[in-house]
């Protein structure tokens, strides 16, 4: 890139603000493609990072793996008390009117949404109710073991694992092949109907978030690091487990015997 200086004015160059246009459009495009709320980001790389435990027991082991990661890193966002992720502002907005748990009332959101897919024909089915039961137990029961921090500095540091915790969770439960709640129901539910994928959820986080914002729910900067940030940290963490249940499947098979044919036995 080149750089110049206009001593007139004292401005960097045409040149140099182009390019960082340019560079702000790749960084937005790709958090457009992997969305800005831990519902929304679930959905979409699910499409991009396919990648699926292949048998029962590895399945469950990463949706509940997920689940922990998940549950880590919302109860870091709310012992930061910076803001927590877009979704789960309309958590906290309807927490304290329905006088629940937090757990509890990701549960009841959840319901909700769940009867709206349904009603579009789109049904839940086990995985994703034992998903949204395991997100709700793991961010009450963490809550109680994770200490609120003092300094804005290590307030900041919550923020900064928490969106790695959530990343990581968030990959887990793609890894795991099954679905993971009511937004990708809605979302397969408009593309059915020849809905853009991606308009059907960003209309949804859009949508939840405002309707936090409404109900007086816990918005703040984290809100907007995490928005930001969970998209890129998404697709760095499902390309690594991609990675390696390729590298896994290579290397069962370099160290299955060959078999030899019987004629080509006989021949010899």
């Amino acid at each position: 890139m080149r750089t110049s200086f206009d001593r007139s004015t004292g401005r960097a160059s045409h040149d140099t603000f182009s390019a960082f246009r340019i560079a702000a459009r790749r960084s937005l495009g790709f958090v457009g493609h992997l969305g800005f709320g831990r519902q929304g980001a679930l959905v979409a790389g699910r499409r991009l990072f396919p990648a699926r435990a292949h048998t029962p027991l590895r399945r469950a082991i990463s949706l509940f793996a997920g689940s922990l990661f998940i549950g880590i890193g919302v109860s870091l966002l709310q012992q930061a008390r910076l803001g927590l992720t877009p979704y789960d502002v309309l958590v906290s907005g309807l927490q304290p009117r329905l006088g629940l748990s937090f757990g509890q009332t990701v549960w009841v959101i959840s319901a909700v949404l769940f009867a709206v897919a349904a009603m579009l024909r789109q049904f839940a089915s086990r995985w994703g109710i034992a998903y949204v039961l395991a997100n709700g137990v793991a961010i009450d029961a963490l809550s109680g073991f994770i200490n609120a921090p003092d300094s804005m500095f290590a307030r900041w540091l919550f923020v900064a694992l928490s969106l790695a915790s959530l990343a990581t969770g968030i990959s887990l439960v793609v890894h795991s092949g099954s679905t993971g709640g009511a937004f990708e129901l809605l979302t397969r539910a408009g593309d059915l109907r020849g809905l853009d994928r991606r308009w059907v959820r960003t209309s949804l986080e859009v949508s939840v978030f405002a309707l936090g914002i409404v109900l007086g729910g816990t918005f703040g900067p984290a809100t907007i690091v995490v928005a930001l940030g969970i998209g890129p940290l998404l697709g760095v963490t499902s390309q690594a487990l991609a990675d390696h249940s390729r590298g896994r499947i290579i290397r069962q098979l370099e160290a299955t015997p060959v078999q030899r044919h019987p004629s080509a036995a006989g021949a010899r």
